[in-house]
């Protein structure tokens, strides 16, 4: 990859964790600032916090801004995977078969976020999304199939956290290097590794409180006569680091879409360095 781009995507990871810091940190004020600055006055002493114990509905509601844009970081690859199925030069069977599957794959999850059009055009479901005894039943009355059951949601995000998460250190771990295709396919660049132990690292811990039952958030709230006295530690260290105080499902998709684009573009320079060191030889 050429420094020129390189430097290109370092600028939009800072800018995307930047807006992404500064979401998470407002979204913590707005849901328990108002808890911390009756504890720590002293520290705690500047807060938009709210007293409701709920996540910022702008940014993380059905419609709300990470939704916007998620759909917009997927929009953007998409058209970067066009190019790639267009682009002829020095492309192996595999690489070509595996850009198809993840166009389709993307373009699906892309239809799905916008409901397929409803969310633009506003029109209404049909009945068999609304009607309680149907077999397509749509727990959010909308015209998708993730919020039918778990086959077209937990499923399917399940092995999309692995295959973000988990495929390069899996693929480091076991050394495939005698397989080209393979590593050219799963890392492009070895900087994506970064991504997926991020993404890794944010998933696990939610994973653990949430599969254990940990959190209890009627003991988050300590109370005297008087009111409001504290938080319990134990809940408010498992809400922070469960991110509690968000939609974690939105963060987590945003940050699994941002892979997906992010491999996109280290794919496509991958196979430009590839054709451009060809026509040297």
């Amino acid at each position: 990859m050429s420094m020129k781009v390189e430097d290109k995507l370092k600028k939009i990871n800072i800018f995307f964790f930047s807006i992404l810091s500064i979401f998470l940190l407002y979204s913590f004020d707005y849901s328990l600032g108002w808890g911390m600055n009756l504890m720590f006055p002293n520290i705690y002493f500047f807060t938009f916090g709210t007293g409701n114990n709920g996540y910022y509905p702008f940014v993380w509601n059905e419609n709300g801004l990470i939704e916007n844009l998620q759909v917009l970081i997927l929009l953007v690859t998409i058209i970067q995977l066009i190019f790639l199925f267009f682009f002829k030069k020095i492309i192996s069977q595999a690489l070509k078969y595996f850009i198809i599957i993840n166009l389709v794959g993307i373009s699906y999850i892309f239809f799905e976020e916008i409901s397929w059009g409803q969310h633009l055009f506003n029109f209404k479901s049909p009945e068999i999304f609304l009607d309680k005894n149907s077999l397509f039943y749509n727990r959010q009355g909308e015209f998708n199939l993730h919020n039918i059951s778990n086959l077209f949601n937990e499923i399917p995000r399940a092995l999309i956290l692995i295959w973000c998460s988990l495929s390069i250190p899996i693929l480091r771990l076991i050394n495939y290097s005698k397989f080209n295709n393979l590593n050219f396919i799963i890392e492009p660049h070895k900087n994506l590794i970064y991504l997926s132990f991020f993404i890794l690292f944010i998933s696990f811990p939610d994973l653990i409180i949430n599969k254990f039952d940990l959190i209890d958030n009627s003991k988050l709230l300590i109370f005297n006569e008087n009111g409001f006295v504290k938080y319990d530690t134990y809940q408010l260290i498992l809400s922070i680091l469960s991110f509690n105080f968000i939609r974690f499902s939105e963060l987590q998709e945003l940050l699994i879409f941002y892979y997906f684009l992010c491999h996109t573009i280290f794919l496509k320079n991958a196979l430009f360095n590839k054709k451009n060191n060809f026509q040297k030889i």
